[in-house]
């Protein structure tokens, strides 16, 4: 797989059938849309390719920092493993939002990439204030040798889609995100100093300190993974605001399972797979330690 930094004055060195799509996730919807381009691009004997921008796109037309469910590092590493050839790697500029869609099939994707087809949602749009959709680039496939456009993929009766994902991230039911996202949800944080609380009463903790702004799951103990220099174990996480100790901001704290080893400043991934219990307040510490010993063991027990 090769990954391109580009701007809005590139110009490919290779014809691609290219995929397109925010990606917040890479789920379900999206590795169909994905395999598609690829079976494509091995009809047509050329390359597979998807466009990613750098940041989410609401990034730039609303306030605040939208969370994300996979940060660019994960999504290239999911494309890979997927059998993508090319990524394309660019800034959501005003300049490229203020794109008419004719300019953006035209100048763009066709002379510029060198895009001989499009794979698409059913449901996608493009060009200024979003004007552009599938209708419209099937007015314009003279421009492209292939369009394929995806029907709705469901989950219960429902789209599958990123918000739907982040809505049962926020709701506790991480099972059902995992599922639709064919893999579990993951935080990317660095181990920092906390208060030790945890050490002192025999059930240390890592705290995660995330490097991207991740939607955060609902306050509660969760059965997880962590992965450390490549290396998976077992740990029980809180993650929530200690309301029984501090209540001083949200805090995600694992207690990694038979683990001794020092890894303060170490960036590791830790992958939610079930929820355990919601956030509590206890009378004591001892109590809220005695709910702990449970909970470890509803890793501990987890068969693998």
């Amino acid at each position: 797989m090769k990954i391109i930094e580009i701007d809005l004055n590139y110009i490919a060195d290779e014809e691609s059938v290219i995929a397109l799509g925010n990606f917040d996730g890479v789920h379900k919807g999206h590795i169909a849309l994905i395999n598609k381009a690829i079976e494509n691009a091995k009809k047509l004997n050329i390359k597979s390719s998807i466009l990613l921008f750098n940041e989410h796109t609401d990034n730039l037309v609303k306030l605040g920092k939208k969370e994300i469910i996979t940060n660019n590092n994960t999504k290239l590493k999911i494309l890979e493993n997927l059998g993508i050839d090319l990524i394309y790697l660019i800034n959501f500029t005003r300049e490229f939002m203020s794109y008419s869609p004719i300019k953006f099939l035209d100048y763009f994707l066709a002379k510029n990439l060198k895009i001989k087809g499009v794979v698409v949602g059913y449901d996608y749009t493009y060009g200024y204030k979003k004007s552009g959709d599938v209708e419209l680039l099937n007015e314009n496939k003279n421009l492209f040798e292939s369009i394929e456009v995806i029907d709705q993929i469901s989950y219960n009766g429902e789209k599958i889609s990123s918000s739907l994902i982040r809505k049962l991230i926020e709701g506790g039911k991480i099972k059902e995100a995992n599922f639709l996202l064919s893999r579990p949800y993951k935080l990317i944080g660095k181990i920092i100093h906390a208060k030790g609380l945890g050490k002192k009463m025999g059930y240390p903790t890592a705290n995660l300190k995330l490097i991207d702004n991740f939607v955060i799951p609902k306050f509660g103990v969760y059965d997880s993974d962590i992965i450390i220099k490549g290396k998976r174990f077992k740990a029980s996480t809180n993650i929530g605001t200690n309301p029984t100790v501090e209540n001083d901001g949200v805090k995600i704290e694992s207690h990694i399972l038979d683990f001794t080893r020092d890894i303060y400043g170490y960036t590791v991934e830790l992958e939610l797979l079930d929820f355990v219990r919601p956030e509590l307040k206890f009378n004591s510490v001892e109590e809220l330690f005695d709910q702990i010993e449970k909970d470890v063991l509803v890793t501990r027990n987890r068969s693998n």
